[in-house]
């Protein structure tokens, strides 16, 4: 059940502060699968080694969601409250085709059922962001997300200016 206010709320992720812990993974795959599996969990770790760089990564819940535009079911659906994305598994016929519709490459899929599988938000009380302990997952108001997101390019800009600043 979505609490009120779950409209205006999305996932928010700081790599900077992702320690590679993988207990986002172990939430979900408890949380929607009943087991400890990461390879079973809808957020995935993308770890870069060399740098070494991690990035928790889940469905985006885009606004034009090309998931769902190609889906010859009709399967994936855009709830019109919360704006979230959703596979409505009894539509779903494993065709895949939202797997290469999906610009990020977060769409899964579950052989176990055969259907297509996205983040979920876990309906408005997302596991992953309660047992990510150094807090590179919050599920925040949009608001607050956009503040965020100021703050990154502000930072990027700041960065760019010391480096012109050096040409000089």
């Amino acid at each position: 059940m979505v609490g009120a206010g779950a409209a205006t709320k999305q996932l928010v992720i700081y790599p900077e502060r992702c320690t590679a812990c993988r207990m986002c993974e172990l939430a979900c795959s408890f949380e929607h699968e009943g087991v400890f599996n990461p390879n079973r969990s809808r957020i995935k770790v993308e770890i870069f080694a060399e740098e070494p760089f991690y990035l928790p990564m889940a469905c985006y819940h885009c606004d034009d969601y090309p998931c769902g535009q190609v889906c010859p079911t009709e399967a994936i659906v855009k709830d019109p409250n919360t704006r979230w994305i959703t596979v409505v598994d009894q539509k779903c016929i494993g065709c895949k085709m939202c797997m290469q519709a999906c610009p990020f490459g977060v769409m899964g899929f579950s052989a176990e059922v055969g259907v297509a599988q996205n983040c979920d938000l876990c309906g408005g009380d997302p596991q992953c962001v309660k047992f990510c302990s150094p807090k590179a997952l919050e599920f925040l108001d949009v608001e607050e997300t956009r503040h965020h997101k100021r703050g990154i390019f502000a930072a990027k800009v700041k960065e760019a200016m010391k480096g012109e600043a050096a040409v000089r």
